[in-house]
């Protein structure tokens, strides 16, 4: 189905795949992916290619203190209608991720700049930087340090796998931005509307999906603290075994997420046994865990189901417990009148949408603190998210932008 493109034809498919090829060129893994980590020289080069574009559309491109691209209309101190991702990837990332939003900024900035300017709100770019969150392992850095929900003394104790700290990173990343202005006080108060597309994360869905609520990641770290001792020496019936109790705590993380609704998910990501010797009992098992929902009754019921049996299956087995909260976190809801007018606009456009929600975290959902904020996914096409083999069809990604430029039209005027 051909949705050609914005009204007025300013939405380009040729420029969308040229720009989309220029960011996936950038650097690539050794799976042929895209490469572009947190706060890396790679992330650098994406953010000043787009800031090139934005040029070329009469933008003034900044960095604020986090790393964040904004392109701003000159001259204007009013609203802005902000929209845009992010262009940092997963190792061998995929093509669309987080570019494909941004590209689409560019070419809503194009089509709203058109429209008469007797209107006070004018639209903007806002590229959020470190995103992803394999590097320091936690995402959403840049738009949680522009919101305020991530304290600056936080990037000192987040460190990739060569010991660089994020509070360094960010450093070199902004030194590697010198040749852009800065922007001291960046303009979150002053936007009216926020829009953001991203290609779905999980197959199936074969419509434009307009999100209502994102989950946010709460994690714990459980410590698991028996009595080590050698694997021969100790009968099993003596043993206070850290390993076996950090096991029966895996399967009952298990147990109590699939008790709850399908979208109430919890994860057992990280295990590190100590001694970690094959002949020796384990002493100390640390457990990571993440834990998501987009409904935070079951959210909540769901974390104390995990703390309670932990509690008991450290009674039974004779080993001491802790459980410590590492990362609160508290679903979000979108706007609700943004969102329905999406689904209008899908509509009266003949294309195929429908209310959905989301399991990954997006920057669109820290934005929302300060402004109405709208997320849209299209149909993954082929493949799987965050890898190489990625797809998305350009029909779709026309249609998304028609609905898109449709919402924010009417919010030009206040």
């Amino acid at each position: 189905q051909r949705h050609g493109g914005l009204s007025g034809g300013v939405a380009d498919a040729g420029r969308i795949a040229d720009r989309l090829e220029q960011l996936w060129q950038i650097a690539r893994g050794p799976a042929g992916g895209a490469d572009r980590p947190a706060y890396s020289a790679a992330e650098a080069r994406a953010t000043r290619l787009v800031a090139g574009w934005a040029a070329e559309l009469g933008l003034r491109a900044a960095i604020d203190p986090y790393g964040n691209l904004w392109a701003l209309p000159p001259e204007h101190n009013g609203a802005l209608l902000t929209s845009g991702s992010h262009v940092d990837t997963v190792p061998d990332g995929g093509r669309y991720d987080g570019a494909l939003g941004t590209v689409l900024g560019l070419e809503l900035v194009a089509e709203l700049t058109a429209e008469p300017a007797d209107g006070n709100a004018r639209p903007a770019l806002l590229v959020c930087a470190a995103e992803e969150a394999p590097r320091f392992g936690a995402g959403t850095v840049g738009s949680r340090l522009l919101a305020g929900l991530l304290p600056e003394s936080e990037l000192d104790g987040l460190h990739d796998a060569h010991g660089v700290s994020a509070a360094r990173a960010r450093e070199e990343y902004l030194g590697a931005l010198s040749d852009l202005p800065r922007l001291d006080r960046p303009p979150l108060h002053r936007i009216r509307a926020h829009a953001e597309v991203h290609v779905a994360l999980r197959a199936g869905p074969d419509e434009l999906g307009v999100v209502t609520r994102v989950a946010a990641p709460r994690r714990l770290e459980i410590v698991v603290s028996g009595e080590a001792g050698h694997a021969g020496e100790i009968g099993m019936e003596e043993r206070r075994d850290a390993l076996a109790a950090a096991a029966e705590i895996v399967l009952a993380v298990e147990a109590a997420a699939r008790a709850e609704p399908r979208p109430t998910v919890a994860t057992v990501g990280t295990l590190a046994v100590s001694p970690g010797a094959v002949s020796v009992i384990p002493g100390e098992v640390r457990l990571g865990i993440d834990m998501r929902g987009v409904e935070a009754e079951p959210l909540d019921r769901l974390e104390q189901t995990i703390r309670e049996a932990v509690q008991a299956t450290g009674a039974r087995r004779r080993v001491e417990t802790r459980t410590t909260l590492t990362r609160g976190g508290t679903p979000v809801a979108l706007d609700a009148e943004l969102a329905a007018q999406a689904l209008a606009a899908a509509s009266a456009r003949g294309i195929t949408a429908a209310e959905t929600w989301s399991g990954a975290g997006h920057d669109v959902q820290h934005i929302a603190g300060y402004a109405p904020a709208l997320l849209v996914f299209i149909p993954l096409r082929g493949g799987q998210s965050h890898t190489p083999q990625e797809g998305a069809d350009m029909s779709d990604i026309l249609g998304v932008a028609d609905v898109i430029a449709d919402v924010m039209r009417t919010k030009l005027i206040g």
